[in-house]
């Protein structure tokens, strides 16, 4: 073969290699370009979203502080309204009262078996002579029971007959004396234990009977269980023979259960003073705000009344007629509004024009409601924003008549907002006052009210000593 063939040839081949190897070269710089692009486009999306992210965040962070807790409480509304769904309260409310009634009732049961199971003849030697002085005359005995229990009771008896006469012209401007007002109570358990107390000697039968008298006086089970173990283990065989002794140590005891250790009521130290009144409806609530503004008013303090209770008609007309007769200003939303919000409008308002004190009515509910306690808590933190410290005092106001219902109701309020001072209303309409004594002695919270009547002077600060006096004269 030709050698310039050959050699052209070749130098075709090698031509040819150098452009396949320059075509490849500018494949992979078209490749690379295009990645950079890609990168580049890749880039600009992720910094546009999160500019996008960032910008929502500082939207969120905008956001003001009520409106985050107007978030958080619809959050805690939707689960509370869950819960109170799959629950069926109607079953579940009657429960702790019926549990006490069956206990209750085993233990008067247990009672009276033990007094038909102990021999009989112990009482019967002094029955038959104490009936000896009074065979024919049988008044003489009841005469010495009676001056035996107080010498003062003929006074009482006349101050009875003489309050009804001017009671029809004075009823607005005289308030009840307290003996007056448990009145009913004195004349129910009180006077069957004056009535044994009476004896010349108390024994166990008479011990059985005390026990039945305070477990059917709404004491409650566990405070009535406490006084008799009392009686029994600290009372002497001398003192179970003077049987006014033995009545001292009991009165001596449930002064001491009504003495819960606490700070007083004290609304000087904070200006203003954030008053929060919580409790069932039918209690007397607002009543109580009423007669509380009035007695404070009375005292030179300037009172801004808070128409929190947005849910019961008429709730704001009632509270504004008693801020009218004690002349003071009420401070209120529209049927439905916030009531944390009423709340809050009523601490600024009363810190604008330096009042004394605020007292915020709420809305009177079934304490075995979720969700609606859950709205009794917000409305409490928001009293702590509107002013630190706030509330600084949560009054439980309780109906005296309601009985062993009044305990669970103090269960419930207590745990969910730390309840500091008690109201007990219609202690004058109940023969069983007894359940002050429970309430303290379980949940050691101070009764800071009572109330004896219908009179504004009728709420009154509560006295133990002067309680246990008037309810035992």
């Amino acid at each position: 073969m030709n050698p310039l063939l050959v050699k052209l040839a070749g130098a075709l081949a090698a031509g040819g290699e150098t452009t396949r190897s320059a075509s490849s070269v500018g494949d992979w710089i078209g490749i690379g370009l295009v990645g950079l692009i890609a990168l580049f486009f890749l880039w600009l999306i992720v910094a546009a979203v999160r500019k996008k992210l960032g910008s929502a965040r500082s939207r969120m962070g905008e956001y003001r502080e009520d409106e985050q807790e107007a978030a958080r409480a619809a959050r805690l509304w939707a689960e509370a309204r869950r819960q109170a769904e799959e629950e069926d309260e109607a079953e579940q409310e009657p429960e702790p009262a019926e549990q006490q009634v069956d206990i209750q009732q085993e233990l008067l049961e247990k009672a009276r078996q033990r007094r038909q199971a102990r021999p009989a003849p112990r009482p019967q030697p002094p029955a038959p002579a104490a009936p000896e002085p009074a065979g024919e005359p049988a008044r003489p005995q009841a005469e010495p029971t009676a001056p035996a229990e107080r010498e003062e009771a003929p006074a009482p008896v006349v101050e009875a007959e003489a309050a009804p006469a001017p009671q029809p012209a004075e009823a607005e401007e005289a308030p009840r004396s307290l003996e007056e007002g448990l009145s009913k109570t004195r004349a129910g358990f009180v006077s069957r234990l004056g009535r044994l107390f009476g004896k010349s000697t108390i024994d166990e039968d008479d011990l059985e009977e005390i026990e039945e008298i305070l477990f059917t006086a709404d004491i409650g089970v566990r405070t009535s269980q406490k006084l008799i173990d009392i009686l029994q283990q600290e009372a002497t065989r001398s003192e179970r023979a003077d049987p006014g002794k033995l009545l001292g140590i009991l009165k001596q005891n449930i002064e001491k259960m009504l003495r819960v250790e606490s700070p007083p009521l004290d609304v000087e130290r904070a200006q203003p003073f954030v008053m929060l009144v919580v409790g069932v409806n039918g209690t007397g609530k607002t009543t109580t705000i009423g007669k509380l503004a009035m007695r404070y008013r009375q005292q030179g303090k300037q009172v801004v009344l808070a128409a929190a209770d947005t849910f019961r008609a008429a709730a704001r007309e009632q509270l504004e007629i008693w801020g009218q007769r004690a002349g003071v200003p009420v401070i209120g939303g529209q049927e439905g509004a916030d009531p944390g919000s009423v709340v809050f409008d009523a601490i600024n308002s009363a810190r604008g024009q330096k009042a004394d004190l605020v007292i915020a009515d709420t809305a009177g509910r079934l304490h075995t409601k979720v969700n609606l306690v859950e709205e009794l808590r917000k409305v409490h933190r928001v009293c702590g924003k509107a002013l630190e410290g706030a509330p600084h005092e949560v009054l439980l106001v309780l109906d005296a008549t309601t009985g062993q219902n009044a305990i669970s109701q103090a269960k419930q309020f207590h745990k969910a907002l730390e309840v500091t001072g008690l109201v007990l209303t219609k202690l004058d309409g109940t023969a069983k006052g007894g359940i002050i004594i429970g309430v303290c002695d379980t949940f050691k919270i101070p009764v800071r009210f009572i109330g004896i009547g219908e009179q504004v002077a009728d709420l009154r600060p509560f006295d133990p000593e002067a309680f246990v006096q008037a309810l035992f004269r």
